[in-house]
């Protein structure tokens, strides 16, 4: 595995990567994660299964993706290659002063990057994943149609395949449908997967990784930096001076949005996750 990944880095950086050090760090919940050096230039490897080459061509794609943007701040993609045994992604190896609590910038960074034109449809060329969970991406012309099929829909159905059954799935759907009939939101390239712990502070800057992409609605990536540890109110703040947000229905919205990513925590974490999905299906049912 590794003559592998010192061959896809001697393409990349236009010299043989003669790794001098390798350590093992702590990871997310799928792969395996080093740091690797040749004495110049670390880099930062994530390893799993042969298998998982295309989860990490997509993770490679959508930070090249948000990259071409010129927005928010994300390590360089280095590589995706595969050794007989392994698949591995090659990241920059960002020199984190601090876990993140989101500069001010990255506040005008994230509404820049939600006002890029793209599409006028909801969806992506390829489809992601959300943690370790498959993401479908779909086009669909309806934002409606688009999250209550491809989110809400499709986490209830993994839920239910592990056991945890929060109810109909087509009356859920419905529900969702209805709540959203009226909301045709401008399609913004999300993130899709911002929270605290996928933000880092990087000298005085904000970097993100580890996406979830598609063109969506803006309030989730807002919605969810909301939901367990939000970023400072001065955040949110400039984000709304930056690229003001249309309070009209916005608080209701965000617990719909919400929802996706509680149900995707509640298969794969079980706990006071599935608690707090259960409540907010019952609400929404009972509107």
């Amino acid at each position: 595995m590794w003559k592998s990944i010192s061959q896809v880095l001697a393409d990349q950086f236009g010299a043989y990567y003669n790794i001098k050090e390798k350590n093992k760090v702590p990871g997310g919940e799928v792969n395996e994660t080093w740091l690797i050096t040749d004495g110049i230039q670390p880099v930062f490897v994530k390893v799993n299964e042969r298998s998982y080459r295309s989860m990490f061509r997509a993770e490679a794609d959508q930070l090249n993706l948000l990259g071409k943007t010129n927005t928010i701040r994300l390590p360089q993609v280095y590589g995706v290659g595969c050794s007989q045994n392994h698949s591995f992604l090659l990241l920059e190896a960002l020199p984190i002063s601090q876990q993140s609590n989101a500069t001010p910038h990255f506040a005008e960074e994230l509404a820049k990057l939600h006002q890029v034109s793209g599409t006028k449809n909801y969806g992506l060329d390829f489809d992601t994943w959300l943690g370790p969970e498959y993401q479908p991406n779909k086009w669909n012309g309806s934002w409606a149609k688009f999250f209550a099929e491809q989110r809400i829909g499709w986490q209830l159905q993994l839920c239910k395949d592990k056991g945890l059954d929060f109810g109909d799935i087509d009356l859920i759907i419905e529900k969702v449908k209805h709540k959203l009939s009226k909301h045709n939101p401008k399609p913004s390239l999300l993130h899709g997967n911002l929270w605290i712990e996928n933000t880092a502070i990087v000298g005085n800057q904000t970097f993100t990784y580890d996406p979830a992409c598609y063109w969506g609605d803006r309030e989730c990536d807002l919605a969810f930096s909301e939901l367990f540890q939000p970023f400072s109110a001065e955040f949110y703040e400039i984000y709304d001076r930056t690229f003001p947000i249309d309070k009209d229905g916005f608080e209701e919205r965000k617990h719909l949005y919400q929802l996706y990513y509680l149900l995707n925590f509640s298969h794969r974490f079980n706990g006071s996750y599935i608690n707090l999905t259960t409540k907010l299906i019952e609400e929404l049912l009972l509107e």
